[in-house]
């Protein structure tokens, strides 16, 4: 067999030479030629020495342990012996070659890192359904009447219960849930049967960004009247 030639590749430990060897021979880590990969290990050895660089005591520790599984393969084994002798040897390199395989994945994640994808703009279709737009002076002024009557309705402001009673806060998010319900019976209602029942004028600020809300979002539709804006479900 022809002399193997290394270019010398600096190998971070004698594992990673080894698997480069197998790798070399292509034969299975689960069934390593001990006295051909061990002629090869001892040649790059040689000539790390002849360049006259370090061999660090890794390298010799495994030179040792491959002559020693060598000498175990060359004895005849004891019938209580069945373990092969390269077995240790060959599950610390598959625990090597999966340790580098994942630490090949973490080193491409860490390269993607500083990379930033961007969504190609899209193509957005016409919204036949909504024909008609709707003027803000319209919204305006049902709001105005809105609170117009609902000032004539209301109880007494809650001044006049300070230091009895807490101010109640009415949350936009619970109007929502309430006009959707409303709607959900009705499936059609006027814009002022929504504050028709409003208990204060937390509640009738928190309809009316309910309604705003529900347009924009376009859950709700709305119609203008002669006499009131009307909504309608979207579904």
């Amino acid at each position: 067999m022809g002399e193997l030639k290394f270019s010398l590749e600096v190998f971070d430990g004698p594992l990673e030479l080894l698997l480069h060897l197998i790798a070399k021979n292509k034969v299975s880590i689960y069934d390593i030629p001990i006295a051909l990969i061990l002629e090869q290990y001892m040649e790059y050895i040689e000539d790390l020495k002849k360049m006259d660089l370090e061999v660090s005591s890794a390298f010799i520790e495994m030179a040792a342990q491959l002559m020693l599984i060598k000498s175990r393969m060359l004895l005849p084994r004891p019938e209580s012996e069945e373990e092969d002798p390269r077995m240790s040897l060959a599950e610390a390199l598959a625990e090597y070659k999966r340790y580098k395989a994942v630490l090949g994945t973490m080193r491409k994640a860490q390269e993607n890192a500083g990379i930033t994808y961007v969504r190609p703009a899209e193509q957005l279709e016409f919204d036949k359904k909504h024909r008609r737009t709707y003027e803000t002076s319209a919204l305006t002024e049902a709001y105005r009447n809105v609170l117009r009557r609902s000032s004539r309705a209301l109880p007494p402001p809650l001044k006049s219960f300070e230091g009895i009673v807490g101010r109640p806060i009415v949350s936009v998010s619970a109007r929502i849930l309430g006009v959707l319900r409303t709607l959900k019976r009705q499936v059609v209602c006027s814009f002022g049967s929504l504050f028709r029942n409003a208990k204060s004028r937390s509640e009738i600020v928190a309809t009316f960004l309910a309604v705003l809300e529900l347009s924009k979002s376009r859950h709700v539709e709305m119609e203008e009247r002669s006499d009131d804006l009307y909504l309608k479900f979207k579904k």
